[in-house]
């Protein structure tokens, strides 16, 4: 394990007190080097740490408290929609930032939905990666305009910024089972299907028909759709400012359209079924 907590030399606590802090996860040790001599360079951000492929990047997050988090997209063992997920739950503060190369289009949109508050293309220059940090920091949404769906991104992580949860919270737990809401639960912490069989001590086969159900009710594809329908959206991100995204794009009225299905207060729903915490 790798966390590495780096101080600026010569610099004041109160000059501190005005940096933006940034931490960066990363795979590649060279390129991560280089990030960091990028953003040293920048008179109002410091690097006060970062991870490799060994290490927990919530851990990092924890231990570093930085303003904004620089994710690598591939960085391996970790998938990047549960770790934002994770920081999501735990009402981290801090806004991440993806670092990516050009993954499917499904897979940005992912992330957006998930709460990350930018996304770039790992060949940015050094200049318009720090006005990125440095705009996400102060609440704004940042995507790379190669992208096709930046515009998209932008509208759907300024619908999750803005915490448009309740809605959702009502129509999941309106129809899913008990069970199936257990299972879910525990699919949005990131845990496999095998994790799943053990903790409830039923079998594999189990585990999917339960998701099966679970995906044919809440209409959407896979696990990933599933967790950040209800991971992404049953914690709100409270006390954090709306952001203002940097490419105006109408806001669509629902998140999944297809999601018809009647409404109960999760609340009481899941106090019902015995699963609130």
């Amino acid at each position: 394990m790798s966390v590495q907590k780096l101080a600026r030399p010569n610099a004041k606590p109160e000059e501190d007190m005005k940096l933006i802090k940034v931490a960066i996860a990363y795979a590649n040790i060279f390129l991560r080097e280089g990030l960091k001599r990028t953003l040293s360079g920048q008179s109002d951000l410091l690097v006060v740490g970062e991870a490799g492929g060994d290490v927990e990047v919530t851990d990092l997050v924890e231990r570093t408290k930085p303003d904004v988090l620089l994710l690598d997209f591939d960085l391996p063992k970790h998938k990047t929609v549960p770790i934002l997920l994770e920081l999501k739950r735990k009402n981290v503060p801090t806004k991440v930032l993806i670092f990516a190369s050009f993954p499917d289009p499904e897979s940005i949109l992912d992330t957006a939905k998930a709460g990350a508050r930018g996304y770039a293309l790992k060949c940015i220059l050094p200049s318009t990666l720090a006005q990125a940090i440095r705009r996400i920091h102060r609440g704004e949404i940042w995507v790379d305009r190669q992208l096709d769906c930046a515009d998209t991104f932008v509208e759907l992580a300024r619908q999750t910024c803005a915490g448009d949860a309740d809605q959702l919270e009502d129509e999941i737990a309106g129809v899913l089972s008990k069970r199936e809401l257990e299972i879910l639960t525990l699919v949005a912490k990131g845990m496999s299907n095998a994790e799943i069989s053990k903790t409830f001590f039923i079998s594999l086969q189990t585990v999917k028909i339960h998701l099966n159900h679970v995906f044919h009710k809440l209409n959407v594809k896979n696990r990933t759709q599933a967790a950040l329908l209800f991971a992404g959206y049953k914690t709100q991100d409270a006390g954090q400012e709306k952001a203002t995204p940097d490419i105006s794009t109408p806001l669509r009225p629902r998140l999944f359209p297809g999601l018809h299905i009647r409404k109960t207060q999760m609340s009481r729903a899941l106090k019902t079924k015995g699963l609130a915490t």
